[in-house]
């Protein structure tokens, strides 16, 4: 008689606190797996399924995690610069997302999120000084006092997102679309760019008022 395996209960779970650089794990069914405080630089998860995945604490940078599946996995305070988290243009989203994912005090400094679908995202305290987030999806995603400096928001998709406290010196916002959005206490100065910034009459404004906006 055939005994039947089911594959997703073959992949180990448990890395917690290990050294894995430049591993590859592309492709791989990792749901719920643990890398909390594991040394992880230069791996490579293209693709991989990492749904509940948790990260926390753990040293990511240079790390490839693109085209993954990682909805409600948990990066907090995890070590994630010049990590590539992106999406790729024709990539099909049906089944890979980022929803719900947690980034909340996660160093994603220089980090590339591009294309990447974040709905429901967190990034409370988060830095993103020099992030690339051009054309992410990031609709209700929480960045209150998160730092994006010099970010690229080009095009990204920030409508009723949570924007309280953040720093915007130096991020270009053209045409990024805060419909809805809450920008109470964020941080902004004449580096801050705005062409075609799309905006509505639920926009709240660093002054906590919907209206008139900073746009220049």
């Amino acid at each position: 008689m055939t005994r039947h395996k089911n594959v997703f209960r073959q992949e180990p779970k448990d890395f917690r606190e290990k050294s894995l650089q430049n591993k590859k794990f592309a492709k791989r069914y990792l749901f719920d797996a643990d890398f909390r405080s594991s040394k992880l630089s230069g791996s490579i998860f293209d693709e991989a399924m990492l749904e509940g995945a948790r990260f926390d604490n753990a040293a990511l940078p240079n790390a490839s995690i693109r085209n993954a599946h990682i909805a409600h996995a948990k990066f907090r305070d995890a070590d994630l610069t010049d990590a590539d988290l992106s999406y790729d243009r024709d990539f099909p989203r049906r089944n890979n997302t980022c929803f719900y994912v947690d980034f909340s005090r996660a160093d994603l400094t220089s980090a590339n999120l591009s294309r990447s679908p974040l709905t429901y995202s967190r990034f409370e305290a988060s830095t993103l000084i020099g992030a690339n987030l051009n054309r992410a999806t990031l609709i209700a995603a929480d960045l209150s006092s998160s730092n994006m400096q010099k970010s690229d928001l080009r095009f990204a998709n920030l409508s009723r997102a949570k924007l309280v406290g953040c720093d915007l010196r130096g991020a270009n916002l053209s045409f990024t679309n805060l419909s809805g959005a809450n920008l109470e206490n964020a941080v902004y100065d004449d580096t801050t760019i705005w062409r075609g910034t799309r905006y509505n009459q639920r926009t709240r404004w660093n002054d906590g008022k919907r209206q008139p906006p900073p746009l220049r």
